[in-house]
């Protein structure tokens, strides 16, 4: 009953955490996309590689910038020259129609967040691997196996208490 109630809790809790992570996750990382955005509309002094290299060093992810026309313009981590017509893509679909777009990929194998906001004259996209949510996930998971475990070795020592207690009161009884 234990065991059962346990890995019926274990899914729960597992779903709910890895839930509340990705909420947070796609929270900041929109967060930081605006603050992207918000740089590349201002920033008149530097180039707009240079501005995308560091706002995906601060930000923790890979940046990309595209025009109208879903051509790019820049990225912090592949050459532009590699990259295909990205304007494709339905996060940045979405922010060419002037609102925030967000899209859930698999690359190389790794879930990858993509949250991509407007600019003038095109938009910005950061793409944060969801790596950290699957680590998280079996972290608790072994954490809530390990209580699990001892729930149960507490629960067989206190039946085991019991039954020598009830035993030993039943052969003093008269």
């Amino acid at each position: 009953m234990i065991a059962a109630t346990a890995i019926s809790m274990s899914r729960t809790t597992d779903r709910y955490w890895q839930s509340v992570l990705r909420v947070e996750i796609e929270r900041s990382l929109t967060q930081k996309a605006q603050l992207f955005a918000s740089r590349v509309n201002t920033d008149r002094t530097h180039r707009i590689e240079d501005i995308t290299s560091q706002e995906g060093q601060h930000a923790g992810a890979r940046a990309t910038v595209i025009d109208v026309n879903g051509k790019v313009i820049a990225d912090s981590q592949i050459p532009v020259a590699a990259l295909e017509n990205e304007g494709r893509r339905p996060e940045f679909g979405t922010a060419l129609r002037g609102e925030t777009g967000m899209d859930t990929r698999k690359r190389n194998g790794i879930p990858v967040l993509y949250v991509a906001v407007p600019v003038s004259g095109g938009a910005v996209r950061l793409a944060y691997p969801l790596a950290d949510v699957e680590i998280a996930a079996a972290h608790a998971r072994q954490v809530l196996l390990l209580g699990t475990l001892v729930a149960v070795f507490a629960a067989f020592a206190i039946s085991a208490l019991a039954e020598q207690t009830i035993a030993r009161r039943r052969s003093s009884s008269p």
